[in-house]
């Protein structure tokens, strides 16, 4: 088992490392949250673990791999807007799939599957990120065809 995640991001390049670790995590809409007065937006990802490789000789009951997922705490801060673009009308409810994080004048870009975004606006990068608890076995690895569109 590898050692926990803990990031501390400040920059274009470190945030291209988060994007990659983060890269096909699954996201519950009520698992993100902008805490206005703090100017922090928070969000839990259950994230693939592509920085894990599979246990050797471990296999589902079915001869599969066994790959891990694990729960990650995100914190943007400095954050003084978020807009939204294409996310389900009941967002609370939805499960949305990371697809990257990059930098955009003025801020920083979460892009989803479905072609739905979050735009935070921020004057400076500063994301935290850290897991949280023990990885979880699955079975199911990602994969991405040319019709998934950012």
């Amino acid at each position: 088992m590898a050692d926990p995640l803990g990031l501390k991001v400040s920059s274009d390049e470190d945030l291209q490392v988060l994007s990659a670790l983060l890269q096909d995590a699954i996201i519950p809409g009520e698992d993100m949250v902008y805490a206005r007065a703090d100017q922090r937006f928070i969000l839990v990802a259950n994230r693939f673990c592509w920085d894990q490789p599979t246990e050797d000789g471990l296999v589902s009951e079915s001869g599969e791999p066994v790959f891990q997922r694990q729960l990650c705490g995100v914190q943007f801060l400095g954050v003084s807007r978020v807009q939204t673009s294409g996310l389900p009308a009941d967002r609370k409810a939805a499960l949305l799939n990371l697809l990257a994080i990059t930098t955009v004048d003025g801020g920083i870009e979460l892009a989803f599957s479905g072609a739905a975004t979050l735009r935070l606006t921020t004057d400076d990068i500063d994301v935290i990120a850290e897991d949280i608890g023990l990885s979880q076995p699955t079975i199911f690895h990602p994969s991405h065809s040319l019709d998934d569109k950012a």
